[in-house]
């Protein structure tokens, strides 16, 4: 297995949230289209409904895409492949529904039949580039394979047992694959959180150094930040607290 083939969840969880943005930022736009089509009041139930099947197979041949159809009970289905985009019609009413992946399925009323065939066509001509070239960009910026992020991993905790140890200040750390995050508080009873980006770390330890020597705001997109925490959750609060007590026992 290639070391960037090897499942990351991290990773996974990453590209989740970004592919969620980009499709959420899609269907607003798609809706945003939908004003510009006008519905066609005096159209017929039996009319849209033919319009709308003959439509949609022109759309499937102008896109190279597989046109299937049935009829079930009271509906007739029609399904484009490979996407999949899949269209419910009701046979008496000439109401329909278009589902496609990753958007909320839209209903439409005979009437807006134009814009139900405009919503397939916009759909289709939904630009994915960049949400290729973002995904690839994630991979590049913080994939590390486990051996590799074991040795960053180890390395962390070894600093901060270091630098923050010989001061005496106990800290709290939280590790995963991609990153780790470092709870301290300072002396003066500052509580910082550092997060720092495994892979860029493996290749210059010196800014984490330098910020755990130091403590200040500081945030590097993608590589490191650092900023004082404010205690309103519970969790920190309890972190800190139990951060407190281990300094008292130090000194």
């Amino acid at each position: 297995m290639n070391d960037n083939d090897e499942p990351c969840l991290e990773l996974n969880e990453m590209i989740y949230r970004l592919t969620g943005e980009f499709w959420n930022q899609t269907y607003y736009n798609l809706l945003s289209k939908q004003k510009m089509y006008e519905p066609v009041p005096e159209v017929s139930v039996k009319q849209a409904i033919s319009e709308l099947r003959n439509e949609i197979k022109n759309i499937a041949k102008e896109n190279g895409l597989k046109c299937s159809s049935f009829s079930h009970n009271e509906h007739f289905y029609i399904s484009l492949i490979p996407y999949p985009i899949y269209i419910g019609i009701e046979r008496d009413t000439g109401d329909f529904s278009i589902s496609a992946p990753h958007i909320t399925t839209r209903q439409f009323s005979p009437s807006f039949y134009k814009a139900g065939l405009n919503w397939i066509r916009d759909y289709i001509a939904v630009d994915i580039n960049p949400l290729t070239e973002q995904i690839d960009s994630l991979r590049e910026k913080f994939y590390l394979n486990s051996k590799s992020s074991e040795i960053v991993t180890v390395s962390i905790k070894a600093l901060c047992e270091s630098i923050l140890g010989k001061k005496f200040i106990p800290f709290d750390l939280h590790q995963n694959r991609l990153f780790s995050v470092i709870i301290f508080q300072n002396p003066d009873k500052t509580v910082y959180e550092i997060e720092i980006f495994h892979k860029p770390f493996s290749k210059d330890a010196s800014l984490l150094i330098k910020v755990l020597n130091e403590p200040r705001e500081i945030r590097i997109p993608d590589i490191l930040s650092c900023a004082p925490v404010h205690c309103h959750d519970e969790e920190v609060c309890a972190m800190v607290e139990n951060l407190r007590k281990q300094q008292e026992a130090y000194l």
